[in-house]
């Protein structure tokens, strides 16, 4: 066989006669040449992407290759990736390499189908797992896989102000678990700015990523970020709870003490939770069975925050006040918690709001049970003992403070309670905490205040069989957890020496330090094992008797709200009911008879004393009695140069001053109320202590009015104002002046003020018509125009005087006063001898008093916005006024026939304008009320009460015949 070249691309070549002549005895036939399959071309300088250059090489392997020796592309510098693992598995000798194959075949990875057909870099890797998978997604393969794609299809910017930190699980999860619990880790520590925890190392205006092994960062961050708000939380909780401890109360301090109690539950809850340190060890940790775990207390956490105002998104400038009012707190949790229930959170979420919400009211609660005498009552104040004081002759200064002012008292009483009190309950808790008060002061030995028996406590109910047993009111102690207290615990140190009563408050002596007397239920139990059997027992729904939140409250307080309607009904029974001195009615009946001048003798007396109807100016009258001159020692006085002011008491107007002096008007009503309370036909059906005690209860007193221009004619005893600066005062025994209080009587003294002037101004009418009658003197003997006119005058003021004086006292004061004393006396059926009243409590009756006296004062224009029509209504009585005035200088003489007649037809005048226009001002009024009002009363199936606007169209009926008034004369 000839040689052949030795640039031959054949390798190498055999040589037969070498052979031939170094083996004897043996004969070869020459073998077919071998020819390379394949050819490694040099490496060139510039970077090349094999993943490219394979697949356009599986290309061209479909075709014939013709040009073995075509140039090839170089491997890229990325391989250098693949190093450590070539460094660490070489491939050995070239023997050894022969023994375990061909590299070549090794080499050939994309020609077996069992092999995975992904083209990667790590597919270079000789440690990469090459097995064919099932799936085509990349998501679905190995997470190094996975994590490397996403790498190379979404390369990460090279930014100097991104810090990014690749960890393993078991360095991650176990600075997550100290993160968690609001402490600070390796990789994250608290930012007091922000109240976050943030990425060590990272600086303000950077960003920080933590990376898993095989995972990205948007999977990274997806699992870092629950355990990074579940630390967030608790750590802002934390620091709330530092600052709800530095508030004052007891509920803002047992709403912190529940808060502290679920926190440790949690912490301790979250310390136990996945990974272990066993599974961290063997860094075989599922990050998705963990991540699930802490779902719950994330949401727990989150709803906690939401109460607090503390929400994860919210910044510490965004935070909401929480406002450490007890009302405000309390309606807080319940609005949250009755959220939970309406949306059927989880049961843990639901039973941890329950508990802070039976933790936090426990204390307000027992305030509102106490302030109505509920349940446990606190120790009374014990009265000093005068026998341990060193000096007998020491003065007791706290005897010397006296009694606090019962309105200062009632004041204090808040009309506002938490949201999830019944409405039922809060119509009548008000009135039945001040109702407390007043039997305190008017029957301290009251039984319903001296009962030995104690009721149970208001407490919140959850379990089904203790909510059944309070509906259907089954004695048994109910099961609460959280406000259970030892009572061996607390009564351990109790001293068990007997005192006598006087001596009850040393007992507090032989205690032992930081025992109690009471039980304590906010100290007791105060660990995270109390809150979780508070959430063990916790039920998964409400019970069927009480499937809301609202109809569970009403079970809850149903004993509270029927112990505040016994005790307003016992005082209401109390006043209306009793037969001495707290007789409200009595009282009543005596400000009717005095206040109201609605008392004969009272009436008569009065007028007596303060007016008088007589045809003669007895200053004048020198023949008069000297009786109370002799009693007075004083000298005759001259003729009067004054007007005479008809209509008032002469006696008044002797010294020619006025308003008189103190003296002389004590003088005349010095007897007035004695002589008509003892007087036969004086107030009856009232007990006699209430009657004796009426004279010192009722008097006189003069007040200072006002002047200045249009305000000084209560100076002027020709006015009809000359009176207003006389006025009653009544004195209520004590625990009745909250009943009547002063705002009350001064709406008697009003109406007092206005009778008044109506009866002076009778008394004057009555003394023109004996002036007008006498046949001696007559008026205007000469000019009978004018004589003809001032009857007329005379006849029509006194009808117009006379029908408004009925009105008053027959319609205003009678329709509506008696009526209302009537409702004061209980009504008795027969079936079941029970009583029936209108009035739930004393303050609604107190209220209807004040309301009726509001419209007595508008059927009458003496309410502020009736200045017009009531304005009206004096001018036409001052017109009257005048004319009396008028007659009566006619009849002594200070003024003659021509100078009188042109005063008398000028007042009448002004008197038919007044009336005409008191009539329109009269029927607007009753036409804007009376419809209404009547339809009112008509539904409400109640007796047509005059009332007050609406009493207006009786003296409309009165006083506008046909307007028979304003006709002149014939």
């Amino acid at each position: 066989m000839a040689k052949r070249a030795l640039d031959s691309p054949i390798w190498f070549r055999l040589n037969h006669d070498d052979l031939k002549n170094k083996v004897d005895g043996l004969e070869f036939n020459e073998l077919p040449a071998v020819f390379p399959r394949f050819f490694v071309p040099s490496l060139q300088d510039k970077p090349q992407n094999p993943i490219i250059d394979s697949i356009k090489l599986s290309e061209r392997n479909r075709e014939p290759v013709n040009d073995c020796s075509k140039e090839r592309h170089s491997l890229p510098p990325e391989l250098h990736i693949i190093t450590d693992d070539l460094v660490r598995l070489r491939l050995g000798d070239e023997g050894q390499a022969m023994k375990e194959g061909s590299v070549w075949e090794k080499l050939d990875v994309h020609s077996s189908n069992r092999k995975s057909q992904l083209l990667s870099w790590d597919a270079l890797r000789p440690t990469s797992q090459q097995t064919r998978t099932s799936t085509p997604f990349l998501s679905e393969r190995d997470s190094l896989v996975y994590a490397s794609a996403r790498h190379y299809v979404r390369p990460h910017l090279k930014d100097t102000s991104t810090h990014v930190v690749y960890v393993n699980q078991a360095d991650l999860f176990s600075s997550l678990k100290m993160t968690v619990l609001g402490n600070s880790s390796v990789f994250h520590s608290w930012d007091a700015k922000s109240e976050r925890f943030v990425q060590t190392g990272v600086g303000e205006g950077e960003r920080g990523f933590l990376l898993l092994d095989g995972k990205d960062e948007v999977i990274s961050n997806s699992v870092i970020s629950r355990f990074l708000n579940i630390g967030n939380m608790l750590r802002r909780l934390e620091i709330l709870l530092a600052g709800l401890r530095n508030n004052t109360g007891p509920t803002i301090h047992a709403f912190a003490h529940a808060l502290s109690n679920v926190l440790d539950w949690l912490r301790k809850t979250l310390a136990k939770c996945p990974p272990s340190s066993a599974e961290l060890a063997a860094g075989n940790v599922a990050i998705s069975r963990v991540w699930l775990q802490y779902g719950l207390y994330q949401d727990t956490l989150t709803s906690l925050s939401e109460l607090c105002g503390r929400g994860e998104e919210k910044v510490p400038q965004d935070y909401e006040h929480l406002n450490p009012n007890p009302i405000n707190i309390l309606s807080r949790i319940y609005t949250h918690l009755g959220t939970h229930i309406i949306q059927q959170s989880s049961r843990t979420i639901t039973a941890i709001f329950a508990y802070i919400l039976t933790c936090t009211s426990n204390e307000y609660l027992r305030q509102v049970s106490q302030s109505v005498g509920f349940g446990p009552q606190p120790p009374q104040r014990q009265e000093r003992v005068a026998t341990l004081a060193l000096d007998e002759y020491t003065i007791d200064e706290d005897a010397e403070e006296g009694e606090e002012d019962i309105f200062e008292v009632l004041e204090r009483i808040e009309d506002s309670y938490p949201s999830f009190f019944p409405p039922e309950l809060l119509a009548i808790l008000p009135a039945a905490q001040r109702s407390l008060i007043l039997l305190k002061r008017a029957r301290p030995d009251h039984p319903l205040l001296t009962d030995p028996r104690r009721q149970d406590e208001v407490r919140w109910l959850w379990r089904k069989e203790d909510i059944d047993a309070a509906y259907f009111k089954i004695q048994k102690f109910y099961h609460t957890q959280s406000s259970q207290t030892n009572d061996e615990g607390t009564y351990a140190g109790a001293p068990v020496q007997e005192y006598k009563p006087e001596l009850e408050g040393l007992r507090i002596f032989d205690m032992e330090p930081g025992a109690s007397t009471q039980n304590t239920p906010l100290v007791s139990q105060a660990t995270a094992s109390a809150v979780q059997d508070f959430i063990d027992s916790f039920p998964d729904s409400l019970s069927p008797i009480a499937p809301t939140f609202s109809h569970l409250s009403s079970i809850v307080f149903s004993n509270l709200l029927q112990h505040s309607s016994a005790l307003s009904s016992t005082l209401l029974e109390l006043f209306l009911d009793h037969p001495g001195e707290l007789n409200l009615r009595s009282h009543l009946i005596l400000l009717r008879d005095f206040l109201l001048i609605t008392s004969p003798p009272f009436r008569l007396r009065l007028s007596a004393a303060l007016f008088s109807d007589k045809e003669d100016y007895e200053i004048d009258n020198k023949n008069r009695t000297l009786s109370l001159q002799t009693i007075r020692q004083r000298k005759q006085i001259a003729e009067s140069t004054q007007p005479w002011a008809v209509g008032l008491a002469s006696a008044l107007l002797e010294r020619e001053i006025w308003p008189p002096v103190g003296a002389d008007l004590s003088f005349f009503l010095r007897t007035v109320i004695v002589d008509s309370i003892e007087y036969p036909q004086g107030p009856s059906k009232i007990p006699k202590q209430v009657a004796s005690d009426a004279s010192w209860r009722l008097g006189f007193a003069i007040r200072d009015l006002p002047t200045g221009p249009g305000r000084d004619k209560w100076l002027n005893p020709l006015c009809v104002e000359a009176l207003d600066f006389l006025y009653m005062d009544y004195k209520p025994p004590h625990p009745l002046e909250v009943l009547i209080p002063h705002e009350v009587l001064s709406k008697y003294q009003r109406m007092f003020t206005f009778l008044l002037r109506l009866i002076r101004v009778e008394h004057a009418l009555h003394a023109v018509r004996r002036m007008m009658r006498c046949t001696i003197t007559p008026v205007f003997p000469t000019l009978a125009s004018a004589r003809k006119l001032a009857l007329h005058f005379r006849f029509v003021a006194q009808s117009f005087v006379n029908a408004l004086s009925g009105y008053v006292f027959d319609t205003v004061i009678g329709g509506n006063f008696d009526p209302f004393l009537a409702e004061l006396v209980p009504n008795h059926k027969e079936d079941d001898n029970q009583e029936h009243r209108r009035f739930s409590d004393v303050f609604e009756l107190a209220k209807r008093h004040s309301d009726l006296l509001d419209d007595i004062l508008s059927a009458c224009l003496m309410r502020s916005g009736q200045r017009a029509a009531g304005d009206l209504l004096r001018q036409a009585t001052e017109i009257v006024l005048e004319f009396a005035v008028v007659i009566g200088e006619l009849r002594r003489g200070r003024l003659q026939e021509y100078e009188a007649a042109p005063m008398v037809e000028d007042a009448f005048a002004k008197f038919r304008n007044k009336m005409a226009t008191l009539t329109k001002v009269l029927k607007g009024l009753v036409e804007k009320s009376s419809s209404k009002s009547y339809a009112e009363h008509f539904f409400a199936g109640q007796r047509n009460l005059p009332g007050g606007l609406e009493a207006l169209h009786h003296l409309l009926l009165r006083i506008d015949m046909s307007d028979w008034w304003s006709m002149s004369p014939q």
